[in-house]
């Protein structure tokens, strides 16, 4: 086997999860990262965690809509060089090469990839996406199985034929071609250099699919295909708008979470994506693409659907799940979210109160449901007490324990992540467990006695009333009318200190009513969304740009679609500041 090594591996320092420029001759293949920690998930990864819920928090915008931050001159926040999140490198791979050959091997060879770190509920952050030894290891393996595969397929990607245009022709080709759309911009003539000495090498010694080979393994084992650089050359201190291939990167990440298309490449370098115009007319035109379905990766993350990876229910409480109950409850929550974003209103109340999901014959069963056959999922009706993205069976339940629901976190799922507000970690001395089933009292009683601790009331009555109001879907997703313990259920509900979303309720369905108009939630899911573009934390100098995005949500009747595009008119998208270099 032809093993190829781009260069022994050389620490990065502060190419990895830092804010700064990057002198642009300092760079180096993958090293050692800074931080430490462990992710949340089944792995581990470096960095900041946050487990379970907890997206929550103030937000970079205001409520006060006669104190806009925008008044004085705006700012805009220090963006942090970003590595490719693990999604974002297998699109970037399968988009740049296009070939079901290389879909699969991308997927075989990144199964095992070290968790990347949850920060804030999402796994982009910047600031802690950096590579230690392992994941380097891991690249390097990925590209040695990739690698191959592309070269055994070069005539299907590149239209040149070594035996009549020649050798070095075809492989200069490739590596023009393939270097642009995996570095997203054209190579400089050191790039080029370094990729086709790989090419020559493997050339001479081995024969032309080999040089291919080497020159894929060389390109993506390259910082400047797994990071997203933007190189500050000006002063430190001063603003500078994104050059064109910089803002094509930005926007296809954005929309497609992954590198620009060539029609967008091409929009870059012929001077077609240099205003704000023109990069509303390209963002409409992504959202119109079948890829932008990879937006479900956002509602995936802020519902914590990709924190369960295996259903761990008590069979004796819920005896015959179907197997691959969680794959298909997350079939039906992308469904919804493509049918309400991609090709409905795309409004948020709609996404929140719809009063229908999507099921095929074996997830219908599992829901009661009658006259759905096939493995295809079709839209049915919902009844009266079910509506809506947060009461579908996956996303409810995502947090509950083994043998029953969690009131509790359903409560702090909601006010973390649907209201944007925080909730205190309970005090190290209290007893956290409600006992079993059967003692007699449904949870929420259980609840209700626990709530007159007095170091549990103020947290408690935060999370409880609204979690109540969701126990009509058991810890599986179905709908129910008894606890686990044969016990009547109350829905009602209530949400306390929370704006306009402040009141009593009779049932869940009427709780998500309010919240889809709610202007407390619409601010929240403008927050949540922009941390995940950004792939950072809000703060304060953000302040302008979130307070400009939530009144156009709120002016625009909550259009999801809308806001995206919004987003990449703002100052923080189309600019960043010039900061110091920073060399290794």
């Amino acid at each position: 086997m032809k093993t190829f090594k781009l260069l022994a591996m050389v620490g990065l320092g502060a190419l990895l999860g830092c804010e700064g420029a990057i002198d642009p001759g300092a760079i180096t293949p993958i090293g050692n990262g800074s931080g430490s920690g462990t992710g949340s998930g089944s792995g581990t990864g470096g960095g900041a965690s946050n487990s379970g819920a907890g997206q929550g928090g103030a937000g970079g915008g205001m409520d006060n809509p006669f104190l806009s931050p925008c008044v004085t001159q705006p700012t805009i926040a220090n963006a942090p060089m970003r590595r490719l999140s693990h999604d974002e490198y297998r699109n970037s791979i399968n988009d740049a090469f296009n070939l079901p050959a290389v879909t699969t091997v991308v997927a075989t060879s990144t199964v095992d990839f070290v968790n990347d770190p949850v920060s804030l509920g999402y796994r982009n952050n910047a600031n802690f996406l950096d590579v230690k030894p392992l994941l380097a290891q891991q690249y390097q393996e990925a590209a040695e199985k990739i690698a191959p595969v592309v070269a055994a397929n070069f005539a299907k990607i590149v239209t040149c034929n070594p035996a009549t245009a020649g050798n070095q022709a075809c492989g200069d080709q490739f590596v023009t071609q393939v270097g642009k759309r995996l570095y997203r911009r054209d190579l400089n003539t050191d790039e080029k250099a370094l990729a086709m000495k790989a090419f020559t090498t493997g050339l001479t010694g081995y024969d032309f699919a080999t040089g291919i080979e080497f020159a894929t393994n060389a390109m993506l084992q390259s910082p400047k295909f797994l990071y997203r650089l933007e190189l500050d050359l000006g002063a430190p201190g001063n603003k500078r708008t994104l050059n064109p291939f910089e803002l094509a990167t930005r926007l296809s990440y954005l929309v497609w979470h992954s590198g620009p298309d060539d029609a967008l490449l091409t929009a870059a370098g012929s001077g077609m994506l240099t205003t704000k115009a023109d990069v509303a007319r390209e963002a409409q035109r992504l959202l119109k693409d079948p890829k932008a379905q990879r937006q479900f990766h956002f509602f995936e993350e802020w519902l914590d659907l990709d924190e369960a990876s295996t259903l761990d229910r008590n069979t004796t409480i819920f005896p015959n799940l179907d197997p691959n109950l969680l794959s298909l409850q997350k079939t039906e929550t992308q469904t919804l979210v493509a049918d309400v974003v991609l090709n409905g209103d795309g409004k948020f109340s709609t996404l929140m109160t719809a009063p229908y999901t999507f099921v095929n014959a074996a997830l219908a069963k599992h829901y009661g449901m009658t006259g759905v056959t096939g493995t295809a999922f079709q839209k049915v009706a919902l009844g009266p007490k079910r509506v809506g993205l947060w009461m579908q069976g996956g996303v409810i339940s995502v947090h509950d324990k083994q043998n029953r629901t969690s009131i509790v976190r359903r409560g702090l799922k909601i006010r973390t992540d649907l209201l944007c507000q925080t909730v205190d970690a309970p005090p190290n001395n209290v007893n956290l467990n409600l006992g079993p089933i059967d003692q007699g009292l449904s949870q929420a009683d259980r609840l209700a006695q626990h709530r007159t601790n007095a170091s549990c009331a103020g947290c408690h009555m935060r999370m409880d009333p609204i979690g109540q109001a969701f126990e009509t879907i058991d810890a599986v997703g179905r709908e129910r009318t008894v606890d686990e313990g044969g016990k009547a259920i109350d829905p009602a509900g209530e949400i306390t200190a929370a704006n306009d979303a402040t009141g009593k309720y009779v049932d869940a369905p009427s709780m998500v009513a309010k919240l889809g108009t709610s202007k407390i939630a619409s601010d929240c899911f403008v927050t949540q969304l922009y941390r995940f573009s950004m792939g950072r934390s809000d703060e304060q100098a953000d302040q302008c740009s979130t307070y400009t995005l939530k009144q156009r949500f709120q002016d625009n009747g909550g259009d999801i679609k809308d806001l995206l595009v919004a987003i990449t008119q703002t100052d923080d998208f189309y600019s960043r500041n010039v900061l110091p270099p920073v060399t290794p």
